[in-house]
């Protein structure tokens, strides 16, 4: 639909506006926030061309005055707060103080009116946010009256002041918090010294307020007192520390704004960042120390019920109480954790503030709780730390006893330095430890009782037919899980036999629910999560104790419980239990035999999950336990394995494919425990069963007559997909002992991928792309990938100089076996598919090869090329979103090849090499972080080893690549679109810079050609910059070329830069431009001074040297 009007009215800025072009800009507006998706985009345009025209700030003031659409409001308010940020240092002085003022009149008119500053307080908002960013641009040094200024006419009305104090408030935000990405680091420090020289008026007026409220109870509103009181907290963490212990700040907080409830929550967090201070504050502890105290006797005479009783209370004041025990927990864990010394000597304090993080970690809010664990983690393991310590130093003072007769105490005793003794200052460990010992052992239920789940591994295939062990990702339940797990490990290290009752305790009381009507397995799994978290914290005898009583107990419940979703919830957590207690079932043979039994009963329960539990847990027992399977135990006739191996048939009868996988890796850790000469042997006996199949198979396949029909049977193909995924699982445990049995079928394996490459390749030309969907074609590539992930694995695990030890053979040997045989076909295959044919697992494997056997594949990393590279780019450099999976191994493969056989990049054709390079610059601007990070590090290294070798190798480089290198990394570096790659774009132009000023590329590209090629570069990519900021990036990028930090941070201040309009004035930067030159000639002097006869005899920097006496 077109608009009413000719947009380009809104562009016209010649004449002043009226009524009838602001009525325009709303209907615009309008169109922008609620309109078709076509309108919205014509909006959208028009809106962005007003906003970044040169002039539309001027009528600014019109728009304000005359709309009455919010939403057109903000969007004026966002035009000039547009200019302000980039055009205000190029706009006449006059026009500056105009748009000053303006700004000033209107947050004054509109704050100081209640009415006005309630009805609009959004837009507010937003004009406070334009004035600080004025404030940023003049103060200090165009308006240094600002702090006092606004101070002082806060006086005038209690609104005025409400909105001063806000301003106040969002600029402490802007230069403490997010200073350093929006301002360049001089200014930054320059705006916290002004801050810091001129807060003394900022706290008057602060004290005013209180002191007013103090006097005259009512006289001052409530929303200015909670202003001022959450502005103060923000300027705590900043402020000179004798406004804070040197006043009455500190009794004012406790005296006036605790017990109202209405100011209790700002109060707590100023009081939580007088809590949290550290640095500075050691002539304070005693201030510090009164502090706390004060707050204690204020939560004592808090009610004791209300954290627990929280759930029930009506919405307002349950989320009041939540968010108070919240900031209450960050005030006691800040000032127990950086002042713990100090507060534990306050025996009468510290306790109920211990009591009292005890009763808020039983409350509701999972944040509140969080604070908590993270401090009983601290707090626990603290005194654990120092109980080892004290040890340690008795230890040694037990030692040196005889040779000090005369009682003086030794290096680490009880004197100076050490421990102090009982009834000191810091009280002995074992009188701490029983002082606590009543609130720790109520933190080790409450933990218990709220105990997180641990991280799962789900056994399962993905896209690409791939079987993948995936762990859980990092999650908040997974960082509380851990954190939770560490303290309960201190805790039982602390008082075990205390852990062990509460948990027995809690487990008997499960097994006596049996009678209740509804039973929750939630607190079974809470509590059997714990006890698996605490393995190997106890000894071993105490463990082997708890343990067996725990099992005893499961299994008794496991028994009373009916139903199968209820013996599956029991027989999973006894699963857990004891796959957490590896050295247990170690030193008790029996028992794991009994376990390992259970588990192969557990893998014929058809109940969902209860398979997948059985056999990660025979997975990890075998991990953990693998040696006890292959020696002859006591009252044994032969090492369990072999005994397993057995009965392997009926132990995988009902699992599916994933699981046998699972399985046969598990029997293959065992195997991998056995001697050298056994692993061969009982490889090839567990494998019989497959291998047999595999014969049958190859019969039935008739592959001499060329018959395809057996081979596109779908019940086939997956049986050999699990042959190879189970031979590829054995591999991956065994390792190089699999050789024989890989050689067995390795031949025929490489026939059916030749086979089913032709087919694919066939059946694509005949029928296209879509073909690939059809379920023969995917189980065929499935079956190719399966084979190449086998290679891959065997590759991996057995090319090693140890892995071929093993057998007999050398590296070379077992390359020289396999690899030739395969490189051919699957290469030739992959060039000659389509590219929706290819399988990204081919450039997976040729990574693998270049990594493990550099030398062998360094001879052929032209043909790699040729084959693999050239067709792969062809895939992926048409956009940035398609064959991901091609994306990211392709990028892999060039790590590798860079990293393991970088020599041979060398012997690559002209083309081929500008190709590589080409490739590396296209990752660079790729959209994807994971491909642009692999691009940046390639690059680095490559640049790194290039600049490391012989000039005979790195100069004809650099004459051909370095301009086109040096462009392209400053162009991604201020695009804006990469910002996550930073740290490794300012790296590569730090190796460029710094190549250039070491003299290494004098033959190609001279320090003056490349800073005059950088100023020509910087002058016409941003119009914004100035002739003199040009210069002085230039020269600074040479002057801190040396020094990484510094570097590093002239980058960062010159994309900051970027984003303002620079001033034509050129003695704006003339200071700094002379600096910079002045910095260049010191850099270049100290450097030249270090070659001795380099700097001429007489040379004016020899002054020094005149000086001296001839001799």
């Amino acid at each position: 639909m077109a608009l009413p009007f000719d947009p380009a009215l809104l562009l016209s800025y010649g004449d002043s506006w009226d009524a009838n072009r602001v009525q325009m800009l709303d209907h615009v507006v309008t169109l922008m926030y609620h309109s078709a998706d076509a309108q919205r985009k014509i909006a959208h345009e028009i809106l962005t061309q007003v906003k970044n025209h040169p002039d539309s700030w001027r009528v600014v003031d019109t728009i304000l005055a005359t709309s009455q659409s919010p939403d057109t409001k903000f969007f004026a308010l966002q035009v000039l707060a547009n200019v302000i940020a980039t055009r205000w240092l190029v706009l006449p002085e006059q026009q500056k103080l105009g748009i000053k003022s303006y700004v000033v009149q209107l947050v004054i008119k509109i704050s100081a009116d209640e009415h006005f500053a309630t009805t609009q307080k959004h837009f507010l908002t937003k004009l406070n946010e334009t004035l600080v960013h004025i404030v940023k641009q003049e103060w200090p040094h165009a308006w240094e009256n600002f702090i006092p200024d606004i101070c002082g006419s806060s006086q005038r009305t209690q609104s005025l002041c409400e909105n001063n104090l806000r301003i106040l408030n969002l600029l402490s935000e802007e230069v403490f918090s997010f200073g350093k990405t929006h301002m360049v680091s001089k200014k930054v420090t320059l705006l916290k010294d002004s801050l810091n020289s001129q807060f003394a008026t900022i706290y008057e007026l602060c004290t005013f307020v209180f002191k007013s409220h103090i006097s005259n109870p009512g006289s001052v509103k409530a929303s200015l007192l909670t202003t001022a009181l959450s502005t103060l907290a923000n300027f705590l963490e900043w402020i000179p520390l004798g406004f804070i212990f040197e006043t009455e700040l500190i009794q004012m907080l406790l005296i006036h704004f605790w017990d109202p409830l209405e100011y209790r929550i700002e109060c707590t967090k100023c009081l939580n960042e007088i809590a949290c201070l550290h640095e500075g504050v050691q002539q304070y502890k005693p201030q510090l120390v009164l502090c706390f105290q004060g707050v204690v006797e204020k939560i004592q005479q808090l009610p004791e019920n209300t954290p627990e009783a929280c759930i029930s209370l009506p919405g307002p004041q349950r989320v009041f109480w939540e968010v108070f025990h919240n900031q209450a927990a960050l005030l006691l864990t800040a000032f127990l954790k950086h002042n713990m010394g100090a507060m534990e000597a306050q025996k009468a304090y510290m306790i109920p503030a211990l009591k009292y993080l005890v009763r808020i970690s039983m409350g509701p809010n999972e944040e509140t709780f969080k604070i908590c664990v993270e401090f009983w983690q601290c707090f626990s393991a603290r005194i654990f730390l120092e109980i080892q310590q004290r040890r340690v130093q008795q230890q040694r003072l037990d030692l040196q006893t005889p040779l000090l007769l005369d009682g003086t105490p030794g290096p680490g005793g009880f004197g100076p330095g050490g421990f102090s003794a009982p009834g000191a200052d810091n009280f002995d460990v074992t009188e701490r430890l029983q002082l606590y010992s009543p609130i720790l052992s109520e933190v080790r239920r409450v933990l218990i009782s709220k105990m997180a789940k641990p991280p799962e591994v789900t056994i399962k295939e993905n896209e690409e037919g791939h079987i993948v062990r995936a762990e859980e990702e990092d999650t908040d339940e997974i960082a509380l899980y851990k954190m939770i797990r560490e303290a309960l490990i201190y805790l039982t290290h602390l008082d075990a036999k205390d852990m062990e009752a509460i948990m027995l305790q809690q487990l008997s009381q499960e097994t006596l629910a049996e009678g209740t009507e509804r039973w929750s397995p939630t607190l079974l799994n809470r509590l059997c999560w714990a006890i698996g978290s605490i393995s190997g914290a106890m000894h071993e005898k105490d463990e082997k104790r708890f343990l067996v009583s725990v099992i005893k107990d499961l299994l008794s419940l496991c028994e009373m419980k009916r139903g199968k979703e209820n013996k599956a919830v029991v027989a999973s957590n006894i699963m857990y239990v004891v796959g957490q207690y590896p050295r247990f079932l170690r030193a008790h043979w029996k028992f794991l035999r009994t376990v390992i039994f259970k588990l192969f009963e557990f893998m014929h329960e058809t109940f969902p999950g209860v398979q997948e539990m059985a056999v990660d847990t025979f997975l990890k027992i075998c991990q953990k336990c693998r040696k006890k399977f292959v020696i002859v135990q006591q009252g044994e006739q032969m090492p369990f394995v072999e005994e397993m191996i057995g009965h392997s048939v009926q132990n995988i009868a009902e699992l599916d494919h994933l699981h046998v996988c699972t399985y046969f890796e598990a029997v293959g850790c065992m195997i991998s425990a056995a001697s050298s000469d056994n692993k061969g042997r009982l490889v090839q006996q567990l494998m019989q069963l497959f291998n047999d199949k595999w014969a049958n198979l190859l019969r039935s396949l008739a592959l001499s007559s060329g018959s395809l029909d057996v081979l596109q049977n779908q019940q086939v193909l997956r049986e050999i997909s699990l042959i190879l995924r189970v031979n590829e699982r054995m591999v991956s445990a065994v390792g190089a002992a699999c050789h024989s049995q890989l050689a067995g079928i390795y031949f025929d394996m490489l026939k059916i991928y030749k086979v089913c490459s032709d087919f694919i390749s066939h059946s694509a030309a005949q029928q296209g792309s879509q073909v690939m969907g059809h379920a023969t074609v995917r189980l065929m590539r499935n079956v190719k990938r399966d084979t190449l992930r086998l290679v891959q694995t065997f590759v991996e695990t057995a090319a090693t100089e140890q892995g071929a030890a093993e057998v007999g053979l050398t590296v070379q040997q077992l390359a020289q076996r396999f690899i030739p045989p395969l490189l051919e076909p699957v290469l030739a295959d992959y060039r000659s598919n389509l590219p929706q044919a290819r399988d990204a697992e081919v450039l997976d494997l040729l990574a693998t090869l270049a990594s493990r056997l550099s030398e062998s594949i360094s001879q052929e990393v032209t043909k790699i090329f040729e084959m693999v590279f050239e067709c792969t780019c062809d895939m992926i450099k048409g956009d940035f979103q398609s064959y991901p999976d091609h994306r990211a191994k392709f990028y892999d493969l060039l790590k590798s090849i860079n990293s393991h056989c970088f020599q041979a990049l060398f012997f690559l054709s002209e083309g081929q090499l500008k190709l590589y390079v080409d490739s590396l610059i296209w990752a660079l601007k790729h959209d994807q972080p994971q491909v642009a990070d692999s691009g940046l590090q390639i690059l680095a290294q490559f640049l790194e080893r290039l600049l490391s070798g012989p000039p005979q190798v790195y100069v004809p480089f650099f004459k051909e690549y370095y301009f086109k290198l040096l462009q392209d990394i400053l162009c991604v570096l201020t695009d804006t679109f990469h910002k996550s790659g930073f740290k490794l774009q300012q790296h590569i132009l730090l190796q460029l810079i710094r190549a250039v000023e070491c003299g290494l590329l004098n033959d190609v590209a001279n320090k003056q050609r490349v800073m005059e090629f950088l100023f020509d570069l910087i002058g016409k990519s941003f119009t914004t910059l100035h002739r003199s900021q040009a210069e002085i990036f230039v020269l600074h990028c040479f002057n801190r070329s040396r020094q990484p930090p510094e570097f590093q941070q002239h980058i960062r201040d010159f994309l900051i830069q970027l984003r303002e309009w620079g001033s034509h004035e050129d003695a704006l930067y003339e200071d700094d431009r002379q600096g910079a030159l002045k910095e260049a000639q010191a850099v270049d002097s100290q450097w030249r001074m270090q070659v001795p006869g380099l700097v001429p005899q007489y040379d004016p920097t020899r002054t020094q040297e005149a000086d001296m006496d001839d001799i």
